[in-house]
């Protein structure tokens, strides 16, 4: 075969493959077929705006929901309300062919209310932090942008397993992570934060609580006598954990001066966007924890 009938051979075969439907299952169970690669895509959360630039799509992103700003770029998509009240006219309007939606995220009236539109729905919720590298690579099928994505999903898998490799043998660190103050709010050990402690050399003491996202008493973190207390630093950038002794959301503990966490100064900030976002930068936050979980280890 000639070079100019092999070269015609193989973008025929190309065509094909972008022809074939794209079949993709999601974290609802659910499996998604396209008829072809989305080319106009709306997101419902930040951290999944991030993973569709880290996937190589970001250039299909034509709509966000408030707060969506990484990477720089993300910032010019046009916003679609919150991920709690989503702006359906303006959804329909920008006339996408794929929609991300935060699983448990997301309101579930405001999504189906969206389902109603019939509009191609996508959810995706890493509960550990192997799972954003999948939802990586299935947010790239979808877009027809598979080997970028298995790319960066493959640099995340790397990462992580250095990060793991140095912290996950160290000794067990006992940790309360508070989510908010008023109302007094945890996460279990099916949420992905608790995983990203969990691979620090941390226990979370509040794992076992049946409900994703636990309602606590001041007494019950009393009791629980945690070595460290963490939390979302608010307005959440930066680039560096902080100690959080002088933290207004967490002022409260420091009247229990026999919590080892205060006796110890082992109140910590994490930067929120990193933290609180279950996307590609969940490894940021994995070193911000590993570095605080260290601190309690050695007195600092």
């Amino acid at each position: 075969m000639t070079h100019r009938l092999l070269a015609l051979a193989l973008a025929f075969g190309t065509a094909l493959a972008h022809a074939a439907p794209i079949s993709v299952r999601d974290d609802a169970g659910a499996t998604l077929t396209l008829a072809r690669p989305a080319q106009r895509i709306v997101t419902l959360a930040p951290s999944l705006a991030e993973m569709l630039f880290e996937a190589g799509a970001g250039d299909r992103l034509v709509g966000a929901v408030a707060y969506t700003d990484f990477p720089a770029a993300a910032r010019q998509a046009p916003r679609v309300g919150s991920n709690q009240k989503l702006d359906l006219e303006r959804i329909a309007a920008l006339r996408p062919d794929l929609v991300l939606v935060w699983f448990h995220g997301n309101a579930q009236r405001e999504v189906e209310r969206l389902r109603a539109l019939r509009i191609p729905m996508f959810l995706v919720e890493p509960r550990d932090i192997p799972d954003v590298a999948d939802a990586i690579e299935r947010i790239g099928a979808l877009a027809g942008t598979l080997p970028v994505a298995r790319g960066a999903a493959e640099r995340f898998r790397a990462r992580h397993a250095a990060l793991r490799q140095r912290y996950g043998e160290r000794p067990t660190v006992r940790v309360f992570y508070q989510v908010s103050q008023r109302p007094l709010l945890t996460i279990n050990d099916s949420q992905i934060i608790s995983d990203v402690i969990r691979q620090c050399g941390g226990s979370n003491v509040f794992g076992q609580e049946p409900m994703l996202v636990p309602h606590l008493s001041t007494e019950s973190v009393v009791a629980a006598n945690p070595d460290v207390i963490l939390t979302a630093r608010m307005g959440g950038g930066g680039n560096a954990i902080e100690r959080g002794m002088d933290d207004p959301t967490l002022a409260d503990w420091l009247q229990f001066g026999s919590l080892k966490a205060v006796r110890n100064r082992q109140l910590w900030r994490i930067p929120g966007d990193v933290i609180s976002r279950h996307g590609p930068r969940i490894l940021d936050a994995m070193q911000f924890v590993c570095d605080a979980l260290d601190a309690a280890r050695s007195g600092r």
